[in-house]
């Protein structure tokens, strides 16, 4: 059989699990919409599995056995994250855009949304205790984790957490949750009785996703990028240099260091790890690369994995990749796989693939891909569609080592600055971080021109040939893909801001801080102004350095300006009151020194828009 090269089996795959159609019951003149299945829940039992289908804003019920939609439910805006309760009668879904909970009754393999529980701005990761009544919530805007009753449908306890909790994962015996903290760089312990956090472990990794704890309680895993931080250059890039991708896994009954397992060979990088699953046994540790659409599987016997703790090689292990003892396998999958959860027999492995409005079947001992169970897409696929696929495939750029979304994670950003070409020069000593950008927001983008920090690119059409050729040092795209991206782009809306009134109106303070802001003393609606809060301008304001290429800084929109730290083009301020009272303040803003009721009052303004 002809061999078929990474881009051509995901364009394939994709198209191939793109006409698969399903209909909800009650709906039968309904176009089905795209499902992108982002997260999933196995019952204890294996017999049953729950998907959170983001882009429809439902979850289904899957019977395992017959590989068959049992049912489908509308649970919110954005659901991110699900779990079953145990006995598999109950379960829970995060709405991300939503900012609650939907508790689901799951009876006569029917679903119903039972109640609702009002958690914070932005929930992702949900995790259910072995009481069946008590639940955890990563509420990512709050850095904080929400405990829930089940029963009374109300929230009885929160605890601050790292910055943007994601993956959570309890200990089987419902003793220890282990959340992963995606901009903190951290992972968090959680003691559950005492609810409270028992040790805080420093990881050095970025982009953490889905999190588990081993069926023996010993360890937690999870799956992260790392962020070498050197200039992108191609030989940086194939070195490891740049960014890479790691199996981390956390000791939690000592005081053990992490230890990692570097997942990129050279060549063929592994990018844009999201799920990670163990089988019940230990003798598998798998991984899901969304970006180079696969499954990674290590074979955790007979021989032990080689760990390497507190810190991180470039490449994978040589003794891994060359491995003959079947310890390592890449199984193709196309789509973008996200989430994975083990059956009971320690070697099926069930895969949320969001791309492909599927879950897909792989078996871990024989590295093959079983089947999968089609959720429901469009006949057709959508220009943004498309654009959302390019968007996500780390296979355009240089050996594929990332995506557009390694950087502006799910459309957004993971607050992390690079050295690229975008700003017209890279520092190829490493040593000055001033030629780092920090990755801006990429919602609402297409009403925010011109593009780049310092503004220099006024289409944005140009702006993605240039990211796709020069900062991820890949093929041009064709007009048709550019028009593609240039409607995904388009598409990115903002969250519902969480610091209005519910009715939309400001709070006393930020009504203060709304006069401070057009002020003579602050003068931001100077630069930051109309319906964006920025003006579309170039502006010198005394930020710049002597070898900048390019003149002065076009103004960053201040829409969702909550969500966006670190502050400024180099990332150097990392709240927006260290913005406003440091070198933003002092260079260029307004004709007096605020107050600190006023810096207060005006922080508090910027939060609400």
């Amino acid at each position: 059989m002809r061999k078929i090269g990474p881009p051509m089996l995901v364009t394939l795959a994709v198209a191939a699990l793109a006409t698969a159609t399903f209909t909800a019951a009650g709906d039968d003149a309904a176009p089905a919409p795209h499902r992108s299945p982002i997260a999933l829940s196995l019952s204890t039992d294996g017999q049953r599995l729950l998907t959170a289908n983001q882009t429809a804003g439902t979850v289904s019920l899957v019977d395992t056995a017959a590989r068959k939609v049992l049912d489908e439910i509308e649970v919110g805006d954005k659901p991110a994250g699900v779990a079953f309760a145990p006995g598999g009668h109950r379960a829970i879904v995060a709405n991300w855009y939503g900012y609650d909970v939907a508790v689901l009754e799951v009876k006569d393999d029917k679903l119903r949304v039972a109640g609702r529980i009002e958690v914070g701005p932005e929930p992702r990761g949900v995790a259910v205790h072995p009481d069946g009544k008590t639940a955890f919530v990563a509420v990512g805007v709050a850095d904080e984790v929400a405990r829930v009753d089940l029963d009374d449908l109300k929230v009885t306890g929160r605890l601050a957490v790292g910055r943007e909790p994601r993956g959570l994962a309890l200990s089987p015996d419902g003793k220890t949750l282990v959340v992963g903290d995606a901009r903190s760089r951290e992972v968090s312990v959680v003691d559950v009785d005492a609810f409270k956090v028992a040790k805080t472990v420093g990881i050095e990794g970025e982009n953490l996703r889905q999190v588990v704890v081993a069926a023996d309680g010993r360890y937690a895993y999870l799956v992260n990028m790392k962020n070498r931080q050197f200039a992108t250059t191609r030989n940086n890039i194939d070195q490891g240099w740049v960014l890479g991708q790691r199996l981390t896994r956390i000791d939690l009954k000592k005081s053990e260091p992490y230890a990692t397992i570097t997942l990129d060979p050279r060549g063929k990088a592994a990018a844009d790890v999201h799920g990670v699953a163990v089988s019940p046994d230990g003798r598998f540790v798998v991984a899901s690369l969304g970006g180079t659409h696969e499954l990674m599987i290590l074979r955790n016997a007979p021989d032990v994995l080689p760990w390497r703790v507190n810190g991180s090689r470039d490449l994978i292990q040589p003794e891994l990749l060359n491995d003959q003892k079947g310890r390592f396998r890449r199984v193709p999958l196309g789509g973008r796989p996200t989430e994975l959860a083990f059956a009971p027999d320690s070697k099926t492995v069930y895969v949320a693939n969001y791309l492909g409005d599927s879950v897909q079947i792989v078996d871990a001992e024989t590295g093959s891909l079983l089947g999968e169970v089609p959720l429901g897409s469009p006949s057709t696929l959508s220009l943004a569609r498309k654009g959302e696929i390019l968007f996500h495939d780390a296979t355009r750029s240089f050996n594929q080592w990332y995506s557009c979304n390694t950087c502006h994670s799910d459309g957004h950003t993971n607050g992390l600055h690079f050295d690229t070409l975008n700003d017209g020069r890279q520092d190829l000593s490493n040593a000055h971080e001033r030629s780092r950008k920090k990755v801006p927001t990429l919602r609402r983008v297409a009403q925010t021109s011109p593009w780049t920090w310092h503004g220099w690119q006024t289409s944005l059409e140009d702006a993605t040939i240039e990211s796709f050729t020069k900062s991820m040092q890949g093929i041009k795209p064709t007009d048709e893909e550019t028009r593609a991206m240039v409607a995904f782009l388009e598409s990115l809306e903002f969250p519902r801001n969480p610091y209005k009134n519910a009715d939309g109106t400001l709070s006393p303070e930020a009504e203060r801080g709304k006069a401070v802001f057009t002020s003579a003393k602050a003068s931001c609606n100077t630069c930051h102004k109309g319906p964006e809060f920025t003006d579309g301008k170039i502006h010198v304001v005394g930020l710049e350095e002597r070898d900048d290429v390019y003149e002065g800084y076009n103004p960053p929109s201040l829409r969702g300006v909550y969500d966006k730290y670190p502050y400024l083009h180099d990332a150097r301020s990392a709240t927006l009151r260290d913005a406003l009272s440091g070198p933003h303040s002092t260079e260029f803003v307004g004709t007096g020194e605020l107050s600190e009721q006023e810096l207060t009052d005006l922080v508090a303004y910027l939060k609400s828009l």
